[in-house]
């Protein structure tokens, strides 16, 4: 068997597959003039991120404002441009590397700084997967991206951050059970394509709807993100279960 391709790409296209999980997915495509011109059509914010890598390295964010104007935003740097020739352009000048587009989330926010939701997802050999920890990760102020090292943001309890957030229309136990019920879904749709693999760190989103969203898998999550809450028991279940795998 040969090796199993990590893109983000490949990931996304197998967690597609699963009607039950379409509609969870940001619409995604690699990126080209016409992708991101028909991205620009459709949606209010558009993310070109790299094909692999993690860490939020290299996202830029497109936001439509309107008269054929897009404001270009990378790190805490924005500069706004006229017409989508000129916004490729400025983007394509960013890209040094294989790019993918995806369609933007608006994502919640704690105190006017965006948040998303790690969650982890570990099974022991021949059990079923099980969720061993979730946590938010707030963005530095003025950041697109939650990377705490690269944005200087902060992790929270997740059921703190949903308090404290804009989200509208969902209780904090329906939004958890949303994000659970899905994430062990992802788990075992990409479990049929990495087969040997016992641990997924899934990103998610919740946009102020309460809807969520899985915004990227990784396969070699970074663990000690848990270390970082007050509270260390998940820090100690999701080691308890790599170090059975």
């Amino acid at each position: 068997m040969g090796k199993k391709s990590e893109s983000k790409l490949t990931k996304y296209r197998v967690l597609r597959a699963s009607p039950a999980l379409s509609g969870t997915l940001p619409k995604t495509r690699k990126f080209s003039r016409r992708a991101l011109y028909d991205f620009l059509d459709r949606y209010r914010k558009v993310i070109a991120k790299p094909a692999s890598g993690s860490g939020g390295a290299g996202v830029i964010l497109v936001t439509g404002l309107g008269g054929g104007r897009y404001r270009v935003q990378s790190g805490t740097r924005r500069k706004t441009k006229h017409g989508k020739h000129a916004t490729y352009k400025h983007v394509r000048s960013k890209i040094k590397t294989r790019y993918l587009v995806q369609q933007g989330i608006s994502l919640a926010r704690v105190n006017g700084s965006l948040f998303d939701v790690r969650v982890m997802v570990q099974r022991k050999s021949g059990q079923p997967w099980v969720v061993t920890g979730m946590l938010a990760k707030v963005a530095g102020r003025g950041y697109i991206i939650t990377n705490i090292k690269r944005s200087g943001g902060r992790v929270l309890p997740l059921s703190t951050a949903i308090q404290r957030s804009n989200i509208r229309g969902a209780s904090t136990s329906a939004i958890v059970s949303r994000l659970r019920r899905v994430a062990l879904l992802a788990a075992r749709r990409l479990a049929r394509y990495y087969i040997r693999q016992r641990v997924f760190g899934f990103d998610m989103g919740i946009d102020a709807n309460g809807r969520v969203w899985i915004i990227e898998a990784n396969l070699r999550p970074d663990i000690s993100l848990f270390l970082k809450l007050a509270d260390k028991s998940m820090y100690r279940t999701i080691l308890a279960y790599r170090h059975h795998g």
